[in-house]
């Protein structure tokens, strides 16, 4: 029984919260004429008011009455919406939200999301995972996509752990993280089967100079100390005309996980460096140039060996909660971003013409302990008695992306966009199986192992899609799209070594996916909206990787596709200080891209099919000056429709997919006061992340179950001038949240697992000057 709450309290905390924002919703929807939702001669008069799903979605626009919810402006749909107006589901996070929190990666914030959740191995390894799309952390391919701004980011294919290595930016100086949950296949192209996360940075401001400086300082249950400095300046070169924003940051992640093989205290401290710079050129009213060069490092000794030793059949720790046994020498993980890109927009009064131009580079370099995995065997092979192994595996990625896009005026009957896209990826993996001394690290000399050489894979894609709105009246509209794309690749592995065999040979493939949109929607008035959403999205196809020709192999594997049917409901209410939002969904996804096995050989085939249907909701409530409340409930039911094939991984029909909770919940709280001349804040949250079917295994076998957790971050603080000074906790009951298992051993079934945990109890303080 948890300590905190019984895992059915927390189900039926869930359910209250869902049944909660359902009510006043249905009854909002039926009173909408007459409800005190302002009409649109009055919005021409005072401005418009919106909500997010969280509590960071702050106003870009001051609302006339104090307590309304701030405007919420988003770029969902690649135009300037209120977030109100989108017919679709779209959570957002911004600045003043991350920061009140000290968010600096996906694992502070992505539970506050709906839909949205994490497998997680370490820092800077990590998958998302939207609506319960996922076959598990070994899935090769992400099912999210990634945008920063207008630019995808991170690979599209299979051929560079596009998946795990997602890019978990350092939110620090972000305008806001915008979640669109559902396929985005037509608009934003492949790899969005679940949705989409969309980091949009804060522009360069051309009529004045500013700039911001913070220190950050905190320490870890049982563990290590951090620190953090980030700063900020923006510079007008030329009045109202050219602006420069430049940021920079570095932090220090705390460790708090020793190795018991070495003595090695906190071995998965990370340290993060990185920055961005944007130019922004605006020669007329018409024309905007935004030149933009973001970089990031992160690097740690021990990310690469993942978290602790775990019993799988208790869930438990074999050396303790922060205690693993890793082989010396093992557990350097290093990665760094790099993105350059420059977009154009041009008004010419009938139409805008937009081009976004990008180059994106990824590198990982890590050191991955493998010593209960080959050791049993190879040890007896060689005699060796105390004989370590590891896989280094260094990863290089190059992506060069462009995209046109021209698109009608908002304000008219018949409002079309239309677009092309192509994107090039060139990726080199190399794996190599070293031995070692377990104990010292010292080489041991034995045969080759195994050297596989993964690349060049080139992949290459060309799309159009194009969409059209019918506003057939002030309150009923009709959008439609689709789009085509062509995928091209091409794919070369060497092997060598005892354990791979020699081999060498070249594959290639294609296919050409199509996506579309259907999505009416009906506004009751200006502030409630229902609609209907039947969407698309792919994963690309493509040439097999691992398996020599003639071991039975397809050459080639299939793109896997799902639709999404989805209705919602949005609405504002009580004069704009309430929101509530409430929709149902169901998808059905084919050809699930599935790990398979021939001749010893791991590679990629689809199986069959796979569910998931569920609801969200979401509430805020600003109930006087100062205060706000939000909430937010998620159902998923995600699971397999048919039998995986013979050859993949073990599942039958009714499975449930991995890592997928029924439910998800958040609670938070934020409230302003004043403190005579100076001001004070204090807040937080609380989220719950229920039970969830571990990976599939790859023998017939029962599954193993990962426990519900749940996490409580408080923080406080005060505005001394154009000083904050803050305090703060993240998992203040400091609970052992288990993100990830996988096992170590040749059997899917045996202990050792490799389990992976959520931070400690951690308490903070930070300070900020605005200039």
């Amino acid at each position: 029984m948890d300590k905190f709450c019984s895992p059915y309290d927390r189900r039926r905390l869930c359910l209250a919260i869902a049944l909660g924002l359902a009510i006043p919703l249905c009854s909002q929807a039926e009173t909408a004429p007459g409800s005190g939702a302002t009409s649109a001669s009055d919005a021409a008069n005072q401005p418009a008011a919106d909500s997010g799903q969280d509590a960071g979605a702050s106003s870009r626009q001051a609302p006339a009455n104090p307590t309304q919810l701030g405007t919420v402006i988003v770029t969902a749909n690649k135009r300037d919406e209120r977030l109100q107006d989108v017919p679709m589901a779209v959570s957002v996070l911004d600045e003043a939200h991350l920061e009140r929190q000290s968010a600096n990666s996906f694992a502070d914030y992505a539970t506050q999301m709906p839909g949205l959740n994490t497998i997680s191995s370490g820092q800077g390894w990590t998958q998302l995972v939207l609506r319960g799309i996922t076959s598990g952390s070994h899935q090769p391919n992400a099912t999210v996509g990634t945008y920063i701004d207008d630019t995808p980011y991170g690979s599209s294919t299979i051929y560079a752990a596009g998946s795990m290595l997602t890019p978990d930016i350092d939110p620090s100086d972000i305008e806001r993280i915008e979640v669109l949950r559902g396929p985005q296949g037509t608009l934003y192209g492949s790899n969005t089967l679940g949705g989409l996360v969309k980091f949009v940075t804060t522009p360069p401001d051309t009529t004045q100079a500013s700039g911001r400086i913070g220190v950050d300082a905190n320490s870890v249950d049982s563990g290590g100390n951090g620190f953090g400095t980030h700063a900020m300046a923006n510079i007008p070169l030329i009045a109202d005309t050219l602006g420069l924003r430049v940021n920079a940051y570095a932090r220090t992640d705390p460790g708090f996980i020793d190795n018991v093989n070495t003595g090695q205290k906190e071995v998965n401290e990370a340290k993060v460096r990185g920055g961005r710079a944007q130019l922004l050129w605006t020669p007329s009213e018409k024309v905007s140039v935004r030149f933009s060069a973001l970089a990031q490092n992160l690097s740690s000794d021990g990310l690469a060996n993942g978290g602790i030793d775990l019993d799988p059949n208790t869930m438990q720790p074999i050396y303790g909660w922060d205690k693993q046994n890793r082989a010396a020498g093992t557990g350097m993980f290093k990665v760094k971003y790099r993105l350059y890109d420059l977009s154009i927009s041009d008004d010419m009064g009938w139409a805008t013409l937009y081009s976004t131009t990008s180059y994106g580079t990824l590198r990982l370099n890590q050191s991955q302990d493998l010593t209960s995995l080959f050791g049993p065997m190879l040890n007896t092979i060689f005699g060796v008695p105390n004989g370590g192994y590891a896989e280094v595996q260094p990863i290089s990625l190059n992506k060069v992306t462009q995209e046109l896009r021209l698109q009608s005026p908002a304000d008219q009957a018949w409002e079309w966009r239309t677009g092309l896209f192509f994107t090039r990826e060139h990726t080199v993996d190399g794996q190599t199986i070293t031995s070692f001394d377990y104990n010292t690290g010292a080489p041991i000399a034995l045969p080759t192992l195994g050297v596989v050489s993964v690349g060049p894979a080139i992949f290459k894609e060309w799309a159009g899609y194009g969409d059209l709105t019918w506003h057939a009246t002030d309150r009923f509209s009709i959008l439609v799209g689709a789009r085509y794309s062509s995928d091209q690749t091409t794919y070369t592995q060497t092997n060598t070594g005892i354990l791979t065999g020699d081999s060498s040979f070249t594959t290639r493939g294609s296919d050409h996916p199509v996506t579309y949109l259907f999505n009416p929607s009906y506004k009751f008035s200006d502030d409630v909206m229902a609609y209907l959403r039947v969407a698309s999205g792919f994963r690309p196809g493509g040439a097999n990787v691992g398996v020599p020709p003639g071991l039975g192999a397809p050459l080639t594997f299939d793109p896997d596709k799902l639709t999404n049917y989805e209705l919602g409901l949005k609405a504002l209410m009580l004069d704009r200080r309430m929101s509530v939002e409430l929709n149902a969904f169901y998808i059905d996804w084919s050809k699930v891209q599935l790990t398979s096995t021939a001749g010893g050989f791991s590679f990629l085939g689809n199986g069959g099919k796979a569910t998931s249907e569920g609801f969200e909701a979401s509430w805020r409530y600003n109930p006087g000056r100062g205060l706000t409340l939000w909430a937010n409930a998620t159902y998923t039911d995600a699971k397999l429709a048919q039998d995986n094939p013979p050859g993949s991984v073990y599942g039958l029909k009714g499975d449930p997919l991995p890592y997928v909770p029924k439910w998800n919940a958040n609670l938070g709280v934020d409230y302003n006061f004043p403190m005579g001349s100076w001001s004070g804040f204090v807040g937080g949250n609380f989220s719950y992340v229920g039970r969830r079917a571990a990976e599939f295994n790859t023998q017939p076998a029962p599954r193993y179950y990962l426990p519900g957790f749940n996490d409580l971050n408080l923080y406080a603080g005060a505005n001394v001038g154009n000083w904050t000074f803050k305090v703060y906790a993240k998992n203040l009951a400091n609970k052992h949240g288990i993100t990830s298992v996988w096992p170590e051993t040749q059997s899917s079934i045996a202990s050792p697992f490799n389990a992976t945990v959520q931070t400690p109890r951690t308490i903070g303080v930070s300070a900020t000057v605005d200039f």
